[in-house]
């Protein structure tokens, strides 16, 4: 079945576009999770990353021959049902929906936290829930508005993230980086579906396809340029991170945000604002980014109605979803309140990488099934780059579900039950 165009504005240019992807790719994790990464993979972290960049790109071509088929809001969710059945595409669509909407209101906790930090005593919820309705507000007024806002804070994110690290790479003292492989080699291992999930955010170029001007054959190639500029602000950061000072100490550390003793040393008093200002427009830019993905995503399936219809209302005077909009931004305001961030990253991680593998799958099926269809753009060297793709995605899935806490494995399995008990129940019986 071949979705409709529906009557949303193209207000995206291909630079919009990019920054959208890019600044929906790269929140703060780069600099709060520095400990962490270190903590688990030790210098030898930065070879997953590149592993990682590797297996990303293989989707996200996956995902640019697809967009250029069907270049239409919905994304994975259209693929796989075009490719498989309407139960493929509900299960891809359904668990898209799981992890955005638990993006969302993640990404609105981060930043009650952090706001927090700079200012003891401050309300992290309350705080929360200003961002979901600030952003909320700036996606009703319409794509090009958001878009403009999120062009100017991704330029101030990454020249934050180059100002920091830039420095860096000129005083990386090799002396630091021993041992190289201080975690084990399964260590290193263990951090590729860790960065795997730092390029989430590409995926939401087919969301936002009806709303760029520009035609189908150059958008596509935003996904790859995207993920290689990404990957290089990381390699940079992470380097920086790893070399300037004894990576255990940085490992060891307990601050909110650990990298700030680097920060300091390589810009003197004003490095840890550079930090907190970069940081902040990274939260800010992912945030946006899944506003605008989740609320496309929804449009799609009420559509289909595999949601309710009223989320496929498209506002005439601004061109937007604003039902989807405001439905979104609700739940950023209530998990503003939840306590526990990892529940929901840890269940946004594991849903979206079921739907980049059913993506990758969607791309042999429809090959072999639509041989003649136009493809603006097709992956070269045959069914190669979908099969590696998968081959990075599902091991990445498998280890994701044996870290999940006992909280996000709950949830991911309760919404993957009650979306096939709806299926079955109600949606499969009609046209």
């Amino acid at each position: 079945m071949e979705q409709k165009p529906t009557n949303l504005k193209r207000g995206l240019t291909l630079v919009t576009l990019f920054t959208l992807l890019t600044g929906a790719m790269v929140g703060m994790a780069w600099a709060v999770l520095a400990n962490v990464i270190l903590d688990r993979g030790g210098p030898a972290s930065i070879l997953s990353l590149i592993v990682a960049a590797v297996f990303t790109l293989f989707v996200g071509l996956c995902f640019a021959e697809l967009c250029s088929m069907m270049p239409v809001a919905g994304g994975a969710y259209i693929y796989v049902r075009r490719a498989m059945n309407k139960f493929g595409g509900f299960t891809a669509g359904w668990l898209l929906v799981l992890a955005y909407a638990a993006m969302m209101p993640g990404e609105c906790i981060i930043i009650g936290k952090l706001f927090a930090g700079i200012i003891p005593g401050a309300p992290v919820a309350l705080i929360g829930v200003g961002a979901a309705i600030l952003f909320t507000a700036i996606n009703l007024v319409g794509i090009t508005f958001s878009g403009m806002v999120q062009l100017i804070l991704t330029v101030i994110l990454f020249a934050g993230m180059f100002i920091y690290a830039i420095p860096g790479l000129g005083q990386i003292d090799a002396a630091n980086l021993m041992p190289f492989f201080g975690r084990g080699v399964a260590g290193m291992f263990l951090m590729v579906p860790i960065y795997f999930l730092a390029f989430m955010g590409y995926d939401i170029l087919p969301q936002a396809a009806e709303e760029v001007k520009s035609p189908v054959r150059k958008m596509v190639f935003v996904i790859p340029l995207s993920i290689v500029f990404v990957l290089l602000a990381y390699l940079a950061v992470a380097i920086t991170n790893t070399g300037v000072l004894p990576w255990e100490s940085i490992a060891k550390s307990t601050d909110p945000v650990p990298i700030m003793p680097i920060a300091t040393k390589l810009l003197g008093p004003s490095g840890p604002a550079i930090i907190i200002i970069a940081g902040i427009c990274g939260l800010v830019t992912t945030l946006n980014g899944f506003v605008v993905g989740a609320s496309r995503l929804m449009m799609a399936m009420a559509k289909d109605n595999e949601l309710p219809k009223f989320f496929a209302t498209v506002n005439k005077r601004f061109g937007v979803p604003h039902w989807s909009i405001i439905f979104v931004g609700v739940l950023g305001i209530i998990g503003s309140f939840v306590p526990q961030l990892i529940v929901l990253f840890d269940t946004a991680a594991s849903a979206v990488l079921v739907t980049y593998a059913l993506t990758a799958v969607a791309v042999i099926v429809l090959r072999k099934k639509e041989p003649n269809i136009e493809r603006p753009y097709k992956i070269p060297w045959g069914n190669l780059i979908p099969i590696l793709a998968l081959i990075g995605v599902v091991p990445t899935f498998l280890v994701s579900l044996g870290i999940l806490t006992t909280e996000a494995l709950i949830v991911f399995v309760a919404w993957f039950v009650i979306g096939v008990i709806y299926y079955l129940l109600f949606r499969r019986k009609m046209a």
